[in-house]
């Protein structure tokens, strides 16, 4: 029964907090969404901060998890780690279609509470590509004159502006609408990446 109300709360926080900002949503509001008793957010969160920090960890979790999974199997090459990478990251945007907000809201104009999160969840992000970048020149498959950190960036950019903007961007150009559009988009815009950093005689 807690978990169920620890995991209603999470629930409920996530799109009042996506749609509505930290700062916009008061206790009440989150407990009369849950319908629960207003004591409950101090009780499994220790207030509306600890909720909120929950939220974005549940939210940015599966993203550590991809990289751990990527990381065990080191028998595939450092190009088939980031093309794994990029397709569960489409996956994952898929799955938690609020994720790109809280990413963008926390970079753009960061919480005291939600910004540390971010930032370790980035930064973790940053340094798994970076290590597969340098791995893939050593072994042959990345130019040699690649500018890693530039690299990393725009990767990351590639993955996640295009859920960031989506909303807006949509309203400017066609962009295809079915189920695995997602994915589609992904797979493209990793292929142009792909074409720009490997070493041609790889």
């Amino acid at each position: 029964m807690e978990n169920n109300t620890r995991l209603k709360l999470i629930e409920v926080a996530t799109e009042l907090f996506a749609l509505k900002g930290f700062a916009a949503v008061s206790v009440r509001e989150l407990t009369v969404a849950a319908q629960i008793n207003v004591s409950a957010i101090s009780y499994y969160f220790n207030g509306k901060e600890g909720l909120y920090e929950a939220v974005l960890i549940e939210q940015l979790s599966p993203i550590l998890q991809t990289i751990g999974e990527v990381q065990k199997n080191d028998s595939t090459s450092p190009v088939a780690q980031l093309t794994l990478y990029a397709n569960q990251i489409a996956h994952i945007h898929a799955l938690r279609p609020l994720i790109s907000r809280f990413i963008y809201s926390e970079v753009t104009n960061p919480t005291e509470y939600g910004a540390p999160i971010i930032e370790k969840h980035l930064s973790q992000v940053y340094q798994f590509i970076d290590a597969t970048l340098r791995e893939g020149i050593a072994r042959g498959y990345i130019r040699e004159d690649l500018n890693i950190t530039y690299a990393a960036v725009s990767l990351v950019g590639i993955l996640n502006f295009y859920f960031i903007a989506k909303p807006f961007v949509s309203k400017l150009f066609p962009l295809p609408e079915h189920a695995d559009s997602e994915s589609e988009y992904v797979a493209h815009a990793f292929r142009i990446y792909l074409h720009g950093i490997m070493n041609s005689e790889a």
